[in-house]
């Protein structure tokens, strides 16, 4: 049911604009269209979900304007400009909120079943209920599009006056009308038309010429049998009403629906299919299947309407100067995917298993980024920046232990840590200092620290005394990495004093915890042995003084 306002609204203009004016819409229109000096006023004529309306003109303006299902809509032209303006109309089907969630629940699982079933059912409609039209607006005001235009009062006299003569010759036919029962052979020029004249057109290389104010070409198609196609067709050629269209189009006739338009004063080779089968837009010399020239962003649009039963979602694939992009134009006109001219190869490939790779045309891996050489000053590898706006957080599942993994990039701290999902503690933390943190083991080369003897080779029995002798001249200090400024100190060898003493390790710059562990464990066994010693000697020592104790007189 409409809503009472829609018919209030257009009483009102009714009453106030008494140069309101209607016709009847031909079959299949999705809404009645009435005109005023201030407004184009849309009445739908078929249930619906709602209505989108659309209107461009030749500068690339572009308004859009939404009607509510339960009402029709009013286009206010008052702040457009002069000129010519072409409008279109899409129209929702009528479908629940409980539907519209299957059908879109539907399209994720990429089951077109559903949609078929509507289909097939009248539901949803096969094609987009679409409506085109025009207006014009002269000094601010809209034309009146229903005034008619009669033929030249010169061609109809030159009519008259051949009838006249005609009958006047005693010629039967005085209506000028003719019927040819066989062949009809013109071995020259025709010309067709009510403005055509009696005589002297030049033709020039016109073979057919069409002369009058409305022009139309029918092809009825008379097929009677089921299994012949019937289809009627027009070739129209400018709109008939006032401040309509100049265009040249095909017409379904038989459906009303236009198919094919080419406006007047449309750029030379708008299209252009060449000899190979090639598509030009803006170009006369396609050298690919569809070729595209612009002078500025020559861009192709993906919109989808609300039509069929989906969301709307309009998504644009352009290029200019600065990069080959992909833009959500339905969500601010966001740029989600972006291609700078010069990129190299490979800088992005999919392979045919999925796997993803960066800089590599074959990659072996879920992901694998193959770094180049990098002869600037830009960052190489793979860099992860927080802009400020939150913390950076990736998760690796295991679906089938149901176990997650987090690495989170902190805002507020200056560290990076990595902590299991639902846990409040960090398992490992790595500070801005430098200084690491763990929960549990350690390990080297993926095998703890305190690894079995299976993982080690090469035994060699120490000397634990000599270690400690070492171990006692080794230079031990207090000292803060250059990095803290003095701000944090630490007591220990350097690495340099420490391999110079035991010789162990890959290199003098680093004291691997392998070896200081080991070094403290045997110095610390050269202690319990000397402890010993001299817990057997404090007990032989006791036992002597106990003996010469018992025998004192």
């Amino acid at each position: 049911m409409r809503h009472p306002r829609t018919y209030l609204v257009l009483a009102l203009l009714l009453a106030l604009s008494p140069g309101l004016l209607m016709a009847a819409p031909p079959p299949g229109t999705i809404v009645d269209v009435s005109y005023d000096p201030s407004a184009v006023i849309f009445e739908p004529v078929i249930a619906h979900g709602g209505i989108t309306l659309t209107v461009t003109d030749s500068r690339k303006f572009l308004h859009t304007q939404e009607f509510d299902p339960r009402d029709g809509g009013i286009l206010d032209i008052r702040s457009f400009k002069d000129g010519v303006y072409n409008w279109q109309i899409h129209a929702r089907p009528d479908i629940n909120k409980d539907l519209a969630a299957q059908i879109a629940q539907a399209r994720k699982d990429n089951d077109m079943t559903l949609v078929c079933d509507l289909q097939d059912k009248g539901i949803l409609p096969l094609s987009p209920m679409m409506q085109n039209g025009t207006f014009t607006i002269v000094s601010g005001r809209l034309v009146d599009p229903y005034r008619t235009e009669e033929s030249s009062g010169e061609a109809q006299a030159a009519a008259e006056a051949s009838r006249t003569n005609r009958a006047a010759e005693g010629v039967t036919n005085a209506t000028d009308e003719f019927y040819a029962s066989g062949d009809l052979y013109v071995h020259n020029s025709a010309c067709i038309g009510f403005d055509c004249p009696t005589s002297g057109l030049a033709f020039g290389a016109d073979t057919i010429r069409l002369k009058e104010n409305n022009l139309r070409i029918h092809f009825e198609d008379t097929s009677t049998a089921a299994s012949f196609p019937t289809t009627d067709w027009r070739i129209i050629a400018n709109d008939q009403a006032n401040g309509g269209l100049s265009r040249f189009s095909i017409q379904d006739a038989s459906a009303n629906r236009i198919s094919f338009t080419i406006e007047a004063n449309a750029p030379t080779n708008s299209l252009y299919v060449d000899n190979g089968g090639r598509v030009g837009v803006g170009t006369g010399n396609p050298v690919t299947e569809i070729h595209s020239v612009s002078g500025d962003t020559p861009t192709l649009r993906l919109a989808q309407d609300t039509s069929s039963g989906f969301a709307a979602q309009t998504w644009d694939i352009a290029g200019n100067e600065t990069s080959f992009f992909i833009r959500d134009a339905t969500n601010g006109s966001t740029l989600p995917f972006r291609i700078r001219p010069g990129a190299a190869s490979n800088s992005l490939v999919i392979a045919d298993d999925n796997d993803i790779g960066i800089g590599v045309l074959t990659p072996d891996a879920d992901v694998r980024l193959q770094v180049q050489a990098n002869t600037n000053s830009n960052f190489g590898g793979l860099r992860v920046e927080n802009d400020g706006t939150g913390n950076i957080q990736t998760q690796f599942v295991n679906n089938a232990d149901d176990w997650e993994w987090r690495q989170n990039f902190r805002q507020t701290r200056l560290d990076f840590n990595f902590g299991a999902v639902g846990s409040v503690s960090t398992q490992f933390s790595l500070e801005s200092t430098g200084d690491a943190e763990f929960q549990g083991d350690v390990t080297a080369n993926g095998v703890l620290l305190t690894s079995d003897r299976a993982a080690k080779q090469d035994f060699q029995p120490v000397d634990s005394t000599t270690i400690l002798e070492k171990i006692g001249a080794l230079p031990v200090s207090s000292w803060s990495y250059k990095r803290d400024q003095g701000a944090v100190r630490h007591i220990g060898p350097v690495a340099q004093d420490f391999h110079a003493a035991f010789g162990l390790g890959s290199s003098d710059k680093h004291i691997s915890s392998v070896d200081a562990d080991g070094v403290a464990l045997a110095a610390i066994q050269a202690l319990y042995q000397r402890l010993m010693e001299k817990e057997q000697v404090i007990e032989d020592l006791q036992h002597r003084l106990e003996a010469l104790e018992n025998t004192e007189p």
